[in-house]
């Protein structure tokens, strides 16, 4: 009886700390994060754009319709994406995040966890800003440079 008592107290505890962790500003903004590489991965326009605010701006003058074409010639240019990403850093401060992430991309079906594939893949440093708006984190701002 006392093992079951245990058992339940346990699961009980497990699933508090799930739900906390789910609400955790980092693991949302982490959450976003992997959306938006599975959706670049699985080369869904619709699946990135969603988590890119209508008020993105960038150091290059990018909007979101402007993010959002080239998605979409990426898209069309690479019928296989495989991205391999490593969060550097989030600072959040109120509704506001910034990420530092690193990312080796590539066109091929590439397995990138591995070290080496990574060195041969295009390597991208990103400092992205995003913004909760309701109840989601979405992308306003990205800066990149080539390096990982």
């Amino acid at each position: 009886m006392f093992k079951t008592w245990l058992s339940l107290f346990a699961l009980a505890l497990l699933c508090a700390c799930s739900s906390e962790t789910a609400d955790d500003p980092e693991t949302q903004v982490r959450d976003t994060l992997t959306q938006i590489e599975e959706a670049a991965e699985q080369r869904s326009l619709s699946g990135i754009m969603a988590h890119i605010s209508d008020d993105y701006a960038d150091h290059q003058g990018n909007d979101s319709k402007q993010i959002a074409r080239l998605a979409q010639l990426q898209i069309m240019r690479n019928q296989k994406i495989s991205i391999f990403t490593l969060v550097r850093s989030i600072n959040i401060e109120n509704d506001v995040a910034s990420v530092e992430l690193s990312a080796a991309m590539t066109a091929r079906d590439t397995d990138l966890s591995i070290e080496a594939n990574r060195l041969k893949a295009d390597a991208v440093k990103f400092s992205i800003l995003l913004k909760r708006e309701d109840d989601d984190w979405k992308v306003h701002s990205v800066a990149w440079k080539q390096g990982w």
